[in-house]
């Protein structure tokens, strides 16, 4: 409850003031931005979905301000040296939600931006209310219809492991079983490669040198974390930053947040991960922790 306040209250806090203080006007266009989501819903029931309403309006500014790109795109300029479009923005969801397919995708595809979601392989094609205590915020999952439907038409697919569980709390062993067999199942079902990973949480607790490792061991290219900030030529691939957009930041906060008003939230999320450093409870299948 005390977090989620911080959220609600402090976020415009330091959108505003980085937005009017001039912060803005000294980190523009230094690079790309990767904006990411969770859930998209008519009437948000969590504090991680916006509305359909707000998502329309941030799609169609983007679709008017910016360049949509893909973080595939961004990924192949970083490795050779070309330089990033400017103003460009690639749009990325995370947990595999149904309402990706039957909220945004159609706004998506109304304003011709293109998408990657990361999917927890197993998950999809569920409904239980079980999810909820292992982390996840709603309850009802894409199908794999629905991911191969999409998948032809602009959406692209990433990882988000198996069972949605920070690489960071589990050995060695089960991190490079959850990226292997995500990436495996996922190209699979849809016949494409798959080249992206998306770290569970994504906070400074949930990933490192060592799991960035497995991740590009395990034959992924590159890989997006929870972290505010933008992505250039001296970026990470296995680390990348993202602007995370969530209930209550309507179309001031997202244009704003485009600019580089969010990034100084980084602070927050790195004190948040010291504050937490406990390992996560992970509750895998036998067959995995075998």
């Amino acid at each position: 409850m005390i977090r989620n306040s911080i959220k609600r209250y402090g976020r415009p806090i330091v959108a505003h003031s980085a937005y009017y203080s001039g912060y803005c006007r000294l980190t523009r266009w230094q690079g790309a931005r990767i904006v990411s989501y969770h859930g998209i819903l008519d009437t948000p029931t969590n504090h991680y979905a916006i509305s359909t309403a707000s998502f329309t309006q941030q799609m169609q500014h983007l679709a008017e301000h910016y360049t949509p790109v893909t973080v595939d795109y961004l990924v192949d300029l970083l490795h050779t040296g070309k330089p990033i479009p400017p103003r460009a923005v690639a749009v990325t969801f995370d947990d595999g939600y149904q309402d990706v397919s039957t909220r945004a995708y159609p706004i998506l595809q109304r304003f011709g931006i293109p998408a990657t979601v990361f999917l927890p392989t197993a998950l999809i094609g569920t409904r239980s209310s079980e999810r909820a205590a292992q982390g996840m915020v709603q309850t009802t999952f894409l199908t794999w219809e629905e991911v191969c439907e999409m998948s032809r038409h602009n959406i692209t697919f990433g990882s988000h492991t198996v069972h949605h569980v920070s690489l960071a709390a589990i050995s060695r062993r089960e991190a490079q079983y959850q990226l292997e067999q995500s990436r495996a199942r996922l190209e699979d079902e849809i016949g494409q490669p798959v080249t992206g990973f998306a770290y569970p949480y994504g906070t400074v607790r949930d990933y490192n040198h060592e799991t960035a490792r497995l991740v590009a061991d395990a034959g992924y290219r590159w890989a997006v974390t929870g972290l505010s900030g933008i992505t250039n030529h001296r970026s990470n691939p296995f680390a990348l930053r993202r602007t995370k957009l969530e209930g209550g930041d309507g179309l001031a906060i997202f244009a704003q947040a485009l600019q580089g008003a969010l990034d100084p939230w980084v602070l927050v999320d790195r004190l948040g991960g010291l504050l937490k450093r406990s390992p996560r409870t992970v509750v895998l299948d036998e067959e995995v922790a075998s």
